[in-house]
């Protein structure tokens, strides 16, 4: 599945990239979170975004209510190692750094 990313913070971030969508496909599926290969790579403070995992933001919502309307979600930045392991959505390494806050959406392209 096809998605588009906007971003809302870090402000910082969507300064860089101009505030445009980030698209890209869902690789990996988990029961709360998502594995998104990102189609255009870019680096932000020293770190690259490739991959992301995604989960939904709010108690109650549920990423597959993105096939119908924006979800607002949580973004974890992983690595390309990470994201081609036994658990590519697990973040609990994560301590910091390279998080986004946003709203994903199914996409047509």
């Amino acid at each position: 599945m096809r998605v588009v990313l906007s971003l809302s913070d870090p402000w910082e971030l969507g300064e860089a990239l101009d505030w445009r969508p980030i698209r890209g496909v869902v690789t990996h599926q988990e029961l709360d979170s998502w594995l998104i290969k990102i189609d255009a790579p870019f680096v932000h403070s020293d770190l690259e975004y490739q991959y992301v995992v995604i989960s939904a933001r709010h108690s109650g919502a549920s990423l597959d209510q993105l096939r119908s309307q924006q979800v607002p979600c949580n973004v974890v930045r992983t690595t390309p190692e990470r994201a081609q392991s036994e658990t590519p959505c697990d973040v609990s390494w994560w301590r910091g750094g390279g998080a986004i806050i946003g709203t994903i959406v199914a996409s047509e392209e």
